[in-house]
């Protein structure tokens, strides 16, 4: 039993007890690393692109652009900026400011037909313009898992199977 103990004393490190690595076994640890550097730097490359967020909206221009594509039966939006002794609605929300108020609609396949029709405020002209994509990107994220339950064959609330 005290051979076996002072065995391990003898190894350990404390007493100076150290092994030098042979020089193929740095060049393998060494690739090694430098695998797995690559490989994280790979996924991350690719979580960056798979989860990145779309750029914010901030013209008009961007807007006209963006809504285009998310609503191709067609669109429509109105804004309204209030100055400073216009009466607001009843509905706006109160702030320091005077909120800009944007309507959108979003038609249907049959022409003149109203899919969509909402009202945001925002602070500012081009936060409305940010709020009003946003809220539609995040009808057509909506739209697509209802695509995908159906097609799975889930049956939602209110439907009979």
């Amino acid at each position: 039993m005290s051979a076996v103990a002072g065995g391990l004393i003898f190894a350990s490190g404390v007493q100076g007890g150290h092994a030098r690595a042979v020089g193929y076994e740095t060049l393998l640890i060494a690739f090694a690393i430098a695998v797995m550097a690559l490989a994280a730097l790979a996924i991350g490359y690719y979580l960056r692109r798979r989860y990145r967020r779309p750029k914010p909206v901030t013209d008009q221009w961007q807007a006209l652009s963006v809504m285009g594509e998310l609503c191709p039966d067609g669109w429509q939006a109105q804004i309204t900026v209030y100055g400073v002794d216009a009466p607001m609605p009843e509905d706006a929300p109160s702030s320091r400011g005077r909120p800009v108020e944007l309507e959108w609609k979003q038609f249907d396949e049959q022409p003149g037909r109203i899919a969509v029709a909402r009202r945001v405020w925002a602070p500012s002209i081009p936060e409305a313009l940010q709020t009003m994509v946003a809220d539609r990107q995040t009808d057509v994220t909506l739209e697509q898992i209802e695509r995908d339950a159906v097609a799975d064959g889930e049956v939602w609330r209110g439907e009979r199977a």
